[in-house]
């Protein structure tokens, strides 16, 4: 049987790769035009991560993946007002 989860349920969540180590936290869920699912994963303050759904092991207290070799880099966008990021 399928278990699925809601958004509200993985948000906030720490990422832990296989040796134990937190790779951050998610902040998002997020997809392709294709179809796929990835995590948005706030790794500091200024930077993001998508991580493909299908590295994912587990979900419980927090996120259990593999590795974290599959990280690709979220391009940071700036406010055309305050230029924040």
């Amino acid at each position: 049987m399928v278990k699925w989860h809601r958004r509200e349920e993985v948000v906030g969540k720490e990422i832990i790769d296989g040796e134990a180590k937190k790779i951050g936290t998610v902040k998002d869920l997020a997809w392709s035009n294709d179809g796929k699912l990835a995590i948005v994963v706030e790794r500091g303050m200024e930077e993001e991560s998508y991580l493909p759904f299908d590295q994912v092991e587990k979900i419980g207290d927090v996120v259990f993946v593999e590795g974290s070799t599959s990280l690709e880099s979220v391009p940071m966008r700036t406010c055309p007002v305050c230029k924040h990021k």
